[in-house]
């Protein structure tokens, strides 16, 4: 049986300053720790969430599973102050999207590892 608890892995070529930038927008760093001499953490949308993000540099994943570096999932957040966290993440992100109202209103932003993510209001 699966767990209710689950993590979802990312990965990045500067985990350094996508550390910086996650806590810069309200995510809490759970862990931290070098594995085979490169940079990772956990952190969670707040500490009670169930979901994990564990960020990893994107050289250890070529080197342990190269089959799978080139692939990230496509993450959509939820918010009920949709506004006002796009206000917060604009001040720290390389590149955001306008509030859109269509298909449902939302967002989406780059973090310094150069992917997207998604924010919808709930």
């Amino acid at each position: 049986m699966f767990h209710k608890d689950f993590s979802i892995m990312l990965y990045s070529s500067d985990v350094l300053a996508d550390k910086t930038f996650w806590q810069a927008i309200g995510f809490t760093i759970t862990d931290k720790e070098d594995l085979m001499g490169y940079p990772t953490f956990d952190m969670k949308v707040d500490a009670t969430s169930p979901v994990t993000f564990t960020v990893f540099d994107l050289e250890f994943i070529k080197q342990v599973s190269p089959e799978v570096a080139n692939h990230q999932p496509s993450i959509l957040f939820e918010t009920e102050h949709l506004a006002e966290l796009h206000s917060n993440i604009k001040a720290h992100a390389p590149a955001i999207g306008d509030i859109q109202d269509q298909p449902f209103r939302n967002f989406n932003f780059q973090a310094p590892s150069g992917h997207y993510y998604a924010v919808k209001e709930k």
